[in-house]
């Protein structure tokens, strides 16, 4: 244990603490010594077995200055150590030393009283006093009837027979085929598209890439060709203008099959349509509910933050956004892709700067939660912390056990979090912000359950199938 003869504190911004200790000379000689010893005991000099080398050889090849540079940084360190365990200070880390290292060296004689200066990161003192009895706008999502029929359509026409056409032109809901050729402003081929690798279904709810192209194809015989302006988006730049020259080269009109308990027997787990259509009502009923839930509870954030400001420690905020980082990158190599032919120190440190401002959003917002329950005595019984680290267990496999009290802090944290926001949203009123109301639509962007997904009927293939007549064999998704 060090020596510690005094320590006075000093709060700086940021949630940082500059301490100043006093160590006393009897122990600087001691660390001063261990040093030394260590040193010696693992030092190689030419001639000598290591460890085996006289002292003062030794202590001429790796130099007094060194010497005492070394056993002044294991000192530093050391004291902070003690201080912070001996007065029960929340440090997170971020250390650094108040002044030059030079100086301070000078000021480093071994048996002689050390005293130095340094800040770290302790955790914020959060005291939240707007959380209760508040109006806040929200966005709500409400249940849309027409979600339901929409989706049953859509997957109606995924299962119809194509039937040729050639006595008209193209229109909105046929099936085409086109040739497809991209040239930039000087005439050079972007991209060449054949017949086969381009068959396109004429939505106007699903908009091809290049968005200009169904209206263009609509009204276009067999054979006739077309050319047009796309724009085409590029990440950080404008879109780029290119010419795209187009050919129909077949028209096939979807022949719908009736939406009948025949079609719900072959494509779901049910046996009538009236089942089907309720069990998707049902399904989309709970998917609103639950977005309309979220969306008070990021709205709900948004006010404690903007109400209740706190100085967030660098340490935090960088850990977080270390998580995120960390996170996207398991993302990408659950895709196939081999991290260590791409990621460049660089690389990373770009990704955290841009992760930083959602996890400086999570760190404040998780300060806040944790401060009201605390505030407002709600703890998790430990059967609910019980049954959420045996969840972790179950995903992780055999990895839980050199970090089970960490999972199981981990457990607790994010039960209690859970508890505090369902306690506030009933603490609070919401309100729609005027004329600004979202619907659950099945589209790409909604969450939809995975397990309902799978349970009651099969998921669309992801990728457009090429169409020839035949039916395809997929069922309903939740999307």
């Amino acid at each position: 244990m060090t020596d510690i003869i005094s320590m006075t504190t000093e709060p700086r911004s940021n949630s940082q603490l500059l301490a100043t200790i006093e160590v006393s000379g009897t122990h600087s000689q001691q660390v001063y010594n261990q040093v030394v010893n260590d040193l010696l005991r693992h030092t190689q000099v030419p001639g000598f077995r290591k460890g085996k080398a006289p002292r003062q050889l030794v202590l001429q090849q790796l130099g007094r200055e060194r010497l005492r540079y070394l056993a002044m940084e294991k000192l530093i360190e050391d004291a902070v150590k003690t201080a912070v365990e001996k007065n029960n200070i929340p440090y997170l880390g971020n250390l650094e030393l108040a002044g030059g290292i030079t100086e301070l060296l000078d000021q480093f004689h071994p048996g002689e009283n050390f005293s130095f200066s340094v800040t770290f990161d302790v955790e914020p003192e959060v005291t939240v006093t707007a959380y209760k009895g508040l109006t806040i706008e929200y966005n709500p999502v409400t249940y849309n009837p027409a979600t339901v029929e929409k989706l049953l359509q859509q997957h109606q026409r995924q299962h119809a027979t194509l039937i040729p056409v050639e006595d008209r032109p193209a229109q909105w809901g046929d099936d085409v085929t086109l040739k497809l050729l991209t040239k930039d402003e000087n005439g050079e081929v972007v991209k060449e598209l054949s017949a086969d690798e381009l068959p396109l279904s004429l939505d106007e709810d699903q908009p091809f890439l290049l968005q200009e192209i169904p209206a263009a194809v609509v009204g276009m015989a067999i054979g006739e060709a077309k050319t047009v302006t796309v724009s085409v988006a590029e990440e950080a730049e404008a879109p780029r203008q290119l010419t795209a020259e187009i050919e129909l080269l077949g028209i096939k009109v979807p022949e719908l099959p009736p939406l009948d308990d025949a079609f719900a027997a072959e494509h779901s787990e049910f046996s009538t349509m009236a089942e089907l259509r309720a069990y998707l009502e049902q399904n989309h009923q709970e998917r609103a509910k639950h977005q309309d839930k979220q969306a008070k509870e990021a709205a709900l954030i948004d006010t404690l933050i903007a109400q209740n400001p706190v100085e967030l420690p660098k340490t935090l905020i960088r850990k977080e956004a270390d998580v995120k980082v960390r996170t996207t990158l398991m993302q990408i190599q659950s895709q196939g892709v081999d991290l260590h032919k791409i990621m460049t120190e660089e690389l990373y440190e770009r990704m955290r700067q841009e992760a930083e401002p959602a996890a400086t959003k999570e760190v404040h917002s998780r300060l806040l939660l944790k401060a009201i329950a605390r505030q407002e005595g709600i703890e998790p019984t430990p059967e609910a912390v019980e049954e959420r680290l045996n969840r972790y267990k179950e995903m992780l496999g055999n990895k839980t056990a050199k970090n089970l009290e960490q999972l199981r802090k981990l457990a607790h944290d994010e039960v209690q979090q859970e508890q505090t926001l369902s306690w506030l949203l009933e603490q609070n009123t919401f309100q729609p912000v005027q004329s600004d109301v979202a619907t659950a639509e099945p589209t790409a962007t909604a969450e939809a359950p995975t397990e309902i997904q799978t349970e009651a009927v099969a998921q669309t293939p992801s990728q457009p199938q090429k169409r020839s007549g035949k039916k395809a064999s997929s069922a309903p998704s939740q999307e």
